[in-house]
């Protein structure tokens, strides 16, 4: 009986010493406030308070980026060149056109090939005829042909003549110089046939600035066409004239045209600036700045472009290739890797852009890896919203 009541005892004050034991841990932990140096380790971290840090994680799987143009780059700071934006118009080379003048005056008779601009045409290929008949001032061809041998038959005559004493020297040069004079206005006629007198392409290329139309009547020397080889061209930047005092700093010139994504450098097309105006362009108040380049095969005359002229180099910036960038409604954002697989979406503020690249004025710091080729791919990832299972936020 003693026994029972000691056995019974000692369990009582175990169980009431356990109890409170628990209620006084309870209070600590509710109680608790780490010492300063004391590990906060201690403590378990809440899982949901990990996932919440990093909500606006972007999974972009690493097998994905390899079967992409994709890459990331270390931010970093390096000297960008101050830039001036404009627009401009590309030309041909004077050095790369031949032209085209009527030989005689008379009725312009295009050929069956029915010339148009930007047609390419062969070295030697019928263009136009010149119509000479019918005319109020009479056939020009067959007066053409009439001095010629009038000119000829003179100059032979005066040469035995000469030889005879009869008459000077002087006087057979002179002969001679009417035959050669007859005879280079008749050449270029003596090809007449039934459409009117040839006008040829003098070269291979493109015709540009056909100034007449079939039946115009046109006056001898006028300019008819030109033919381009459409190996060199010109850039032309029409520049606003508050930019003038910086237009001697310009070194290289970046441009596109309408409709491609691709952007030229004058530089890389061994090109170089030829001119700086020194008076507005006519009409307007913008100076023209003109550059010379080789055509890497897909430009026209005439394309309107948008240019950015380079200059001087500026304080060093965190520059990135324009690749980096996606933008929506105005806003611009580029991608920061997190770790292998994980990149977060980052706004940021861009500043001057040279056509390829563009200063990041706000929004990161260097040292930063950010995706340069790819980011339209990691964009439509973040779309799906999804953290696939078993992703890891181990950083």
């Amino acid at each position: 009986m003693k026994y029972l009541i000691f056995s019974f005892a000692v369990s009582t004050a175990t169980l009431f010493g356990c109890a409170h034991n628990h209620d006084h841990q309870h209070e600590s932990a509710n109680n608790h406030n780490h010492q300063p140096g004391e590990n906060c380790d201690l403590h378990a971290t809440d899982p949901h308070e990990e996932e919440a840090d990093h909500q606006d994680e972007i999974i972009f799987p690493a097998e994905q980026a390899a079967r992409t143009d994709f890459e990331v780059q270390a931010v970093k700071e390096s000297n960008f060149t101050s830039v001036i934006h404009c627009s401009g118009e590309i030309t041909a080379s004077p050095d790369d056109q031949k032209f085209l003048s009527s030989p005689v005056s008379g009725i312009v008779v295009f050929s069956e090939k029915n010339p148009a601009e930007g047609m390419p045409v062969k070295a030697g290929e019928t263009l136009f005829y010149i119509s000479t008949r019918g005319l109020a001032t009479g056939d020009a061809v067959v007066k053409a042909r009439a001095a010629y041998e009038k000119a000829r038959a003179d100059y032979e005559r005066a040469q035995i003549l000469q030889a005879d004493r009869i008459v000077s020297q002087k006087d057979v040069d002179a002969a001679r110089a009417e035959f050669l004079r007859a005879k280079a206005e008749y050449q270029p006629l003596a090809a007449e046939n039934e459409n009117g007198v040839p006008v040829k392409a003098p070269q291979t290329g493109f015709l540009t600035g056909l100034t007449v139309t079939a039946g115009q009547y046109v006056d001898a020397g006028a300019p008819l066409a030109a033919v381009s080889e459409n190996r060199r061209l010109r850039l032309t930047a029409e520049v606003p004239q508050r930019h003038f005092s910086d237009l001697n700093d310009i070194t290289n010139a970046y441009f596109s045209t309408g409709g491609t994504d691709m952007t030229y450098s004058i530089s890389e097309l061994h090109g170089k600036r030829l001119s700086i105006g020194r008076s507005t362009s006519t009409g307007t108040s913008l100076i023209p700045v003109i550059f010379e380049f080789d055509n890497p095969g897909e430009l026209v005359m005439g394309l309107y472009t948008e240019i950015a002229l380079i200059g001087k180099d500026n304080e060093k910036t965190i520059v990135l290739p324009l690749s980096a960038l996606t933008e929506a409604q105005g806003v611009y954002y580029v991608y920061v890797q997190l770790d292998e697989e994980g990149y977060q979406r980052r706004e940021v503020k861009i500043g001057d852009s040279n056509g390829r690249e563009v200063a990041i004025i706000k929004g990161l710091q260097a040292g930063e890896r950010v995706v340069t080729r790819g980011a339209v791919q990691v964009k439509m990832a973040a779309a799906s919203g999804t953290i696939p299972h078993g992703h890891s936020h181990n950083h």
